[in-house]
């Protein structure tokens, strides 16, 4: 009987034992795959980060936007992008205050060595009293291109040890996403400047300015406007006797001129070669363009460039046409104003040439 006792009790003994092995391999399974999942949601929030990076290239706000979505998956309280520019370091993005965003000494003792760092305290790292906000948990993860230190993602958390290597790995993986990022929008912001704007002086090209026009008009909002046409007096002398370089530089130093005394709705473009074109918004009132542009005339005939010891001075022809008085569409506007910049050439150069449709209008109206 003391035998069959004895063999009980070893038996449960063994199974008792196997039983605490299968519960253990299966809560070690368990943590496992728990795991597995973070790690597969980790992985699935990078790449949607990504899908989300790569279709808002265009968008000035893909930094703050990201900011969000680190906040938002990791479940922080605070997330800062800070990029380097101009040798300091620039807020970019932030969700914190001035106070709970604060770096610490230690904090810019990784900074400056370009590590990876994360610090959890019981003591408050940085706090905000009047926000009621104290953080016990804070990582920085450097933003890379390459080889080159750009920037850093700082994360905070109120609850001490809430950061983990666990989170670092998805913020490394987030933070090569920015800089990704950040060189593909440099990329398309010049690619899509290179296609709107002339490479030489700056303005719009041609092409972007009759775009842009042709959005306004569509808009319904636009009465009345001016385009004015200029060309250069004797550039192709200027280029002939003092060289192309000397002669870009005329037509950089008029347009700037002409830019500078533009309102913020007025719009300039190189229309070709030494000719410029601008539209003027006359909704409110068009009386004063000749003056306006009598003054534009007189200060590009008082400009002397200047470039390797010689010396120019330069003229322009303008030519003044208004919508609805001399067209009923852009087309045929412009058309009037080329043909009063011919007229302004023909008759001695260095002059405004006004619509005789405006100019007739003018004198009914103060009748």
């Amino acid at each position: 009987m003391d035998d069959y006792k004895f063999r009980y009790h070893q038996l449960k003994m063994e199974y008792e034992g196997y039983q605490k092995i299968t519960e253990e391999k299966i809560q070690q399974l368990s943590s496992e795959n728990i795991q597995y999942q973070k790690n597969l949601d980790m992985l699935s929030n990078v790449i949607l980060i990504s899908n989300y990076i790569n279709s808002n290239l265009s968008s000035n706000n893909i930094i703050s936007m990201i900011n969000d979505m680190i906040i938002g998956i990791i479940g922080v309280a605070q997330s800062t992008i800070y990029l380097f520019q101009d040798f300091k370091f620039v807020i970019k993005a932030t969700n914190g205050t001035k106070e709970s965003i604060k770096l610490t000494n230690k904090c810019k003792g990784y900074i400056s060595k370009k590590k990876t760092f994360i610090i959890n305290s019981k003591e408050p790292i940085v706090e905000d009293p009047q926000n009621k906000i104290a953080i016990h948990s804070r990582m920085g993860v450097p933003i890379k291109v390459g080889d080159k230190f750009i920037g850093y993602i700082i994360v905070d958390h109120p609850h001490y040890n809430f950061l983990t290597d666990f989170h670092e790995i998805f913020l490394s993986s987030i933070a090569s996403q920015i800089a990704i990022a950040l060189e593909n929008s440099m990329l398309y912001k010049q690619i899509e400047r290179a296609a709107q704007y002339d490479a030489l002086i700056g303005v719009y090209n041609r092409k972007t300015f009759y775009n842009i026009i042709e959005e306004r008009l569509a808009s319904g909002t636009v009465n009345k406007y001016a385009i004015v046409m200029i060309d250069l007096d004797n550039f192709k002398q200027i280029n002939d006797t003092l060289g192309h370089q000397f002669g870009d530089k005329v037509l950089i130093e008029t347009a700037g001129i002409i830019s500078s005394r533009l309102k913020e709705e007025d719009i300039i473009a190189r229309y070709g070669g030494e000719e410029l074109i601008l539209y003027l918004n006359c909704n409110n009132d068009e009386r004063n363009i000749y003056e306006e542009i009598d003054e534009i005339r007189n200060a590009i005939s008082n400009h002397i460039v200047s470039k390797e010891g010689a010396n120019t001075s330069i003229t322009a022809s303008f030519g003044v046409a208004f919508y609805p008085l001399d067209g009923e569409n852009l087309e045929r506007v412009i058309n009037s104003a080329d043909k009063l910049l011919y007229k302004a050439k023909s008759e001695g150069k260095n002059k405004v040439e006004i619509s005789q449709m405006f100019i007739k209008e003018s004198l009914t109206a103060k009748r």
